[in-house]
């Protein structure tokens, strides 16, 4: 049954194990990256995603990142499949980049050969233990094309909103989880994910996230590190709604 909900206004440092140095190997800034994420595939079409963020602690020291994110994909349309990454994405989360604190971040891979991936880095993150609310749409209000991120927690004093646009891709596919970069010196703490659902209408004039919950866990990629798995399945009956999916790194 679809449910709605009313829009907001709106490879480690160093893993000692037996007294031995093991770095991992996630590629640079660019690519390469390693994930601990899970993954839904199951829709023709999903319009929208949503996903409660717990704030961790994230830190990366050494020319790479590490965060945690909810991603919307699509990687079958052509003119997405002709872009220089293969696939069109909208994605949104925080992150620890190169030494920085870690902040709020958006982005999107749309349909074109310029100007493909756009990175929106916001402001700092709220404390850790907050969970924040981050949720995408397709927004049919105002053309094709468009797709709408929020970024907000309970009391709306962390408020973002950011549109992209030019980006006519069908999400078929959602993933939440954690994303590292480079060779050494990034670390994060446990970061449960919750409410996981997905909308299954664009957004209209109502103003309303129609959605179901995830109940399957989906496909899970642990590449340890990012460690990630279940801790409460999403078959559970809530809350959460659409289980919790928890990940860290590196040790």
């Amino acid at each position: 049954m679809s449910r709605c909900w009313k829009v907001a206004l709106i490879v480690c440092v160093s893993i000692l194990i037996g007294g031995r140095a093991f770095a991992y190997s996630c590629g640079d800034p660019s690519s390469g990256h390693c994930y601990g994420v899970a993954s839904w595939q199951e829709q023709p079409q999903y319009f929208g995603a949503y996903s409660d963020i717990q704030i961790g602690n994230l830190s990366s020291t050494s020319g790479g990142f590490v965060n945690d994110e909810i991603w919307l994909i699509d990687d079958t349309t052509p003119a997405c499949v002709g872009n220089p990454f293969t696939m069109c994405w909208v994605e949104s989360g925080y992150i620890a980049d190169q030494g920085s604190n870690q902040v709020y971040f958006w982005a999107d891979s749309r349909p074109m050969n310029t100007s493909t991936f756009n990175l929106h880095l916001l402001g700092s993150t709220d404390a850790v233990g907050t969970n924040d609310h981050f949720m995408m749409i397709k927004d049919a209000r105002g053309g094709p094309g468009i797709f709408q991120v929020w970024i907000y927690n309970d009391s709306l004093s962390t408020l973002y909103n950011g549109t992209s646009t030019s980006n006519t891709m069908n999400g078929d596919r959602i993933l939440i989880g954690q994303e590292l970069a480079g060779m050494s010196g990034a670390s994060a703490g446990n970061v449960n994910f919750t409410r996981n659902i997905w909308a299954v209408q664009v957004l209209g004039p109502e103003y309303i996230f129609w959605y179901n919950r995830q109940i399957h866990n989906g496909g899970v990629t642990s590449a340890n590190p990012p460690f990630a798995s279940w801790t409460i399945d999403a078959s559970s009956p809530p809350p959460p709604e659409g289980g919790q999916f928890t990940t860290h790194c590196c040790a």
